[in-house]
């Protein structure tokens, strides 16, 4: 897409759309602020269109997909310095930026302590426990929130696995099977590859256990386990810096849960592990 006004752009394509994507088209011209927070299953809700239509619309417009049409359109409807945070104000001195990024940050713990769902966390908990091989899908961010619950999984004890190469996470999900736990995290929960990987393992027969942040997307519909946080500052929640402190914060809480459902294997691990990397450090 070139420089051109998003808004502009989609009026001047409404003509060439189909019936349904028009239907996107005119609902994000008249709510083009509030779209800017929706994830792809919540504006099809909004559109009373399928999450395909928006997908294909976004196509059609020009756009690679749903986040490039967002970050077009927040270029029609914010200022730049408010698509990190959109509680920063330019004037902002350091120790403000500090303070405001922080305490979202503990704000984001706080909502996410409210949201989330304890008996999910614990049956999720029981069967990743349980699991032959837990395998983490994951990218970018959600990626390095993969590999740090891996660190975390591996030192109680728990079996598990995440690949960087997305070709690579693809064959690993097409490899599982009853008794494993594909675990997919994505910030937006509509990430295409995490989407795919899951659904490889959903018909392999394992199960399926989700992190994402609050609201409706493809992932809640997939997972067998969704544990959800709370997000704020970024209207991009793959962008979301207090999202993956909040999933962070999730993955901690899981493997202390895990930890304490068999006290004596996660310490026995613990040592173990610790043991094995102790000639490595001073």
């Amino acid at each position: 897409m070139n420089g051109n006004s998003c808004l502009i752009n989609i009026k001047s394509k409404l003509k060439i759309l189909t019936g349904s994507e028009k239907k996107v088209g005119n609902y994000i011209l008249d709510h083009y602020m509030e779209v800017l927070n929706y994830t792809v299953t919540e504006l099809s809700e909004k559109a009373e269109v399928s999450d395909a239509t928006v997908v294909r619309f976004c196509r059609s417009t020009g756009y690679k997909g749903y986040q490039d049409l967002k970050i077009h359109l927040a270029q029609d409807a914010l200022v730049p310095y408010k698509h990190l945070n959109t509680s920063l104000e330019k004037e902002d001195t350091p120790e403000q930026i500090a303070q405001k990024v922080i305490r979202a940050e503990i704000q984001t713990l706080e909502e996410t302590l409210n949201i989330l769902d304890m008996k999910e966390l614990e049956q999720a908990a029981r069967v990743i426990r349980n699991a032959g091989r837990v395998v983490f899908f994951g990218c970018g961010g959600s990626g390095a929130v993969a590999i740090d619950a891996m660190h975390k999984f591996l030192k109680i004890g728990i079996h598990s696995f995440i690949q960087t190469d997305v070709d690579i996470q693809s064959m690993e999900s097409a490899l599982l099977g009853p008794g494993d736990v594909a675990f997919g995290i994505s910030h937006s929960g509509g990430n295409q590859n995490v989407l795919e990987c899951l659904k490889n393992a959903r018909d392999c027969g394992a199960t399926l256990v989700g992190l994402t942040t609050y609201g409706k997307s493809p992932m809640q519909r997939l997972c067998d386990y969704l544990l959800m946080t709370s997000t704020r500052e970024s209207i991009f929640r793959s962008e979301s810096v207090t999202a993956r402190v909040a999933q962070l914060s999730v993955i901690d809480s899981l493997v202390a849960v895990m930890s304490y459902m068999d006290y004596d294997a996660a310490y026995d691990a613990i040592q173990r592990t610790r043991r094995a990397t102790s000639g490595r450090k001073y």
